[in-house]
């Protein structure tokens, strides 16, 4: 259990190195672009953990159920998932899309309740009305025109960013399902054999099928190779943040329940706000509403699960 929250820690902040490093490198490229190195970078670096921790040669014991499960983790989290929090993040930017994806808890709990006849608690209840504040902070009173700012003293001007609030709270709340359900799909994987590692292999394997099916259709594999230098680097930082962050969060639900490890996990919001205040504060909102907003929606994640 002290090892898998320290691995819930971990991935939290891998996590938020990955959020900065693609809300820069989408102001730059495409989210499908950013998709696809993430992915596939993040499926080389699964495979080589899973040889040297030596889980790739337990897979023999992992039966039928369990791989579909783990199968299923990595279409819907990571490949649909991953897209909506990407678009949601170049819509409105990170930190207002974290209390709209921090729904993902919320998902998590209904289908607790749906599927597996779980109850709520009067605690739980709070938090539900906690994160569905939280979101609606977030948004803007009025929409003023975008103002220009220089752009590094050359004498030029840029607009300012200029949130797409429909865009990013539709894909906020599809990222927010998908999220929602991944970390169930997941632990219901490696629940029984404790194989993390493994499970987040075969988990990226399968989004990297589904997602390399794809450059099959026209002007696709062009598009996506069509990256100027510096957002290629920007998703080559991301993808190696998302690929331990999977790692260590697989580790955590191989070692710890999802009630442990999911609000240990919210802790990306706090490094992320610390993060895109140090590197992203011209791509990023900071008012005080803003910040209320992921405050109190963290919150009651927390709340949904203790």
């Amino acid at each position: 259990m002290s090892l898998g929250v320290v691995f819930a820690l971990l991935g939290a902040f891998s996590f938020s190195l990955n959020s900065v490093t693609m809300r820069r490198g989408i102001s730059r490229g495409a989210a499908s672009q950013g998709l696809y190195v993430t992915v596939f970078l993040g499926a080389g670096l699964f495979v080589v953990a899973s040889v040297v921790t030596g889980q790739a040669f337990d897979l023999g014991s992992v039966t039928a159920n369990d791989f579909v499960f783990m199968a299923a983790s990595g279409v819907v989290h990571i490949l649909g998932g991953r897209y909506c929090n990407y678009r949601a993040m170049g819509a409105i930017g990170a930190n207002r899309a974290q209390p709209i994806v921090g729904m993902a808890t919320l998902a998590s709990v209904m289908i607790a309740v749906v599927f597996l006849g779980e109850t709520l608690n009067a605690l739980e209840g709070v938090g539900i009305a906690l994160v569905m504040v939280g979101p609606a902070l977030v948004m803007p009173r009025r929409r003023s025109a975008p103002q220009a700012v220089p752009a590094g003293g050359s004498g030029t001007e840029v607009k300012a960013f200029q949130p797409k609030m429909v865009e990013g709270y539709s894909f906020g709340v599809l990222a927010a399902l998908f999220w929602g359900a991944g970390p169930v799909l997941m632990r219901a994987g490696v629940e029984s054999n404790g194989l993390g590692i493994l499970g987040g292999t075969v988990s990226y394997l399968a989004a990297t099928l589904v997602l390399s099916l794809t450059l099959l259709l026209p002007g696709q594999a062009s598009g996506a190779l069509s990256l100027d230098k510096s957002a290629r680097k920007l998703f080559f930082v991301a993808g190696l943040g998302s690929g331990f962050a999977n790692g260590f969060r697989f580790s955590a639900l191989a070692l710890a329940p999802v009630s442990v490890v999911i609000p240990l996990m919210r802790a990306t919001v706090l490094f992320t706000l610390v993060l895109n205040f140090a590197f992203n504060r011209h791509l990023e909102s900071f008012e005080p509403k803003v910040l209320m907003g992921i405050f109190i929606s963290m919150i009651g994640a927390i709340l949904l699960v203790i």
